[in-house]
């Protein structure tokens, strides 16, 4: 047991010399054997260790003994102890959690409050091999794909380990009763109303019968699947850097794009984009209870994304499909939208910065930044607007030059063209969605637009001819 816990914890790089660990123990056989196997491995890994106890003042007397039990055992191991509790019911009544989300999200939100307060450096907990195989279990019935039964990550962050991972949960109440150390019972470990407590009772007995190594293949499984996941988490950057914009509400997806990847690539991108849009839900729905700690919202199951995907690909512009946690999907002409919805939304008011150029502009309602800077032109030359680079006559600065939102009327005659016109048919022409014209960024100088997204410097505003400095214009998402 020494041997694969060291190698668990040599294999996934989980301790280095000088950390502070804090072990967290339940009183249970398994958070139990972690501490005392750990107590005897410290001195070889160059760590301190302290012990956290999380009370749930779920089993009333049951949970204080719980408590009473990992004081006594951090006093004779003759270890620091840090202790909390909370009240879970109230939690979950408040948020809509279950008792067991509710439970896992305040425990874990105070061992990382060890960690942020300088009490650790890492957090240990006890989940084994035979916990793996659960989850994979439990994920597999409710529909879940590569990421979901990735199951139990080894760590999490970095702040989380798991030294138990890969051992056996057998192999770790044998060696406590060979050295007659005794642990709390969970009662509600055995309540069936629980999935996982039937999964653990009957499910994998079952399935054992059919395979003893059941724990091993299922546990090697979801090794296979944290592997693939690292693949595609590296194989999807490039694809979301240029085919995905985070925006307010959530993201923006080109449709186009879509119809030229593999179903598989197709898949993967949009699970993501679900994911982002479900992170802002989340951001918001935590900064209003106070949370820090996200919770998983099921909103990137396989049925959601073929539905977005067939909107994407088949759907009509202005169509609209409704999804878990407030999460609206809205195809407008070649662009894919999912957006969280907020119900006390502040309607949107315009926005409007002065320039002083050079200076950089922050510009929260895009949200973009916007970098005004004076640049010399080489020999004296005029550099014109046929590069990438957006460059302005150097004299705009001179007049009263604003940043602001598009507004109805406005126009403008793009570089190269003979007459100017209406923003709002360039959006047309352009199938700009209508949730993001509002909010289009314009330049205005001395009451003229200079400057547009993606349409450029106006015409007549390019550098001149014997110009040594011109103003660029660069967005940064």
């Amino acid at each position: 047991m020494f041997q694969q816990v060291q190698e668990t914890i040599r294999r996934f790089r989980m301790i280095s010399p000088g950390m502070r660990i804090a072990v967290a123990c339940s009183g249970g056989p398994d958070s139990t054997g972690l501490l005392l196997i750990l107590r005897q491995l410290a001195a070889d890994l160059g760590c301190m260790l302290s012990v956290a106890h999380f009370n749930h003042k779920l089993r009333a007397t049951e949970s204080d003994a719980d408590e009473q039990f990992v004081r006594d055992l951090a006093d004779r191991l003759r270890l620091p102890v840090h202790v909390a509790s909370g009240d879970v019911r109230s939690r979950a009544g408040q948020t809509g959690e279950n008792i067991e989300q509710a439970g896992r999200l305040l425990r874990y939100e105070y061992f990382l409050s060890l960690v942020e307060s300088g009490s650790a450096d890492r957090i240990a907990v006890g989940h084994t091999a035979d916990d793996q195989a659960e989850t994979v279990l439990h994920r597999f019935s409710r529909g879940a794909g590569g990421r979901g039964l990735a199951a139990i990550y080894p760590t999490l962050g970095n702040w989380l380990i798991r030294p138990l991972l890969e051992t056996r949960r057998q192999v770790a109440l044998d060696w406590l009763r060979a050295r007659e150390q005794i642990w709390r019972v969970d009662s509600s470990n055995q309540d069936l109303r629980f999935a996982r407590n039937r999964i653990r009772h009957r499910l994998l007995p079952a399935l054992a019968e059919l395979n003893p190594s059941i724990v091993d293949a299922l546990a090697h499984g979801a090794e296979i699947a944290r592997e693939e996941e690292a693949f595609w988490d590296e194989y999807l950057e490039p694809l979301v850097q240029q085919h995905l914009q985070r925006t307010e509400a959530g993201v923006q997806v080109d449709v186009a794009p879509l119809r030229n990847m593999p179903v598989a690539v197709a898949r993967r991108f949009l699970r993501y984009a679900l994911e982002e849009t479900a992170g802002t839900a989340l951001r918001r729905s935590a900064a209003g209870r106070g949370g820090r700690l996200r919770r998983s919202t099921g909103v990137s199951d396989f049925g959601h994304v073929q539905r977005i995907l067939a909107l994407a690909l088949r759907g009509r512009s202005g169509t609209t499909l409704s999804l878990p946690s407030n999460i609206r999907a809205r195809k407008e002409f070649s662009t894919l939208l999912l957006e969280a919805a907020e119900p006390d939304r502040t309607p949107f008011r315009g926005y409007s910065y002065e320039v002083s150029a050079p200076e950089t502009i922050e510009v929260p309602e895009i949200p973009s930044s916007f970098a005004f800077e004076l640049i010399p032109l080489a020999s004296g030359t005029a550099r014109y607007n046929g590069s990438r680079e957006e460059l302005l006559d150097r004299q705009v600065i001179g007049e009263s030059l604003v940043l602001r939102n598009w507004q109805a009327g406005d126009s403008y005659r793009r570089t190269g063209h003979r007459k100017s016109r209406k923003i709002k048919e360039l959006f047309q022409r352009w199938h700009v969605s209508s949730s993001m014209r509002q909010r289009w960024p314009v330049v205005v100088a001395g009451g003229r637009i200079v400057w547009s997204r993606q349409w450029g410097i106006a015409e007549g505003f390019a550098p001149r001819p014997g110009s040594t400095e011109a103003l660029r214009i660069r967005e940064r998402p």
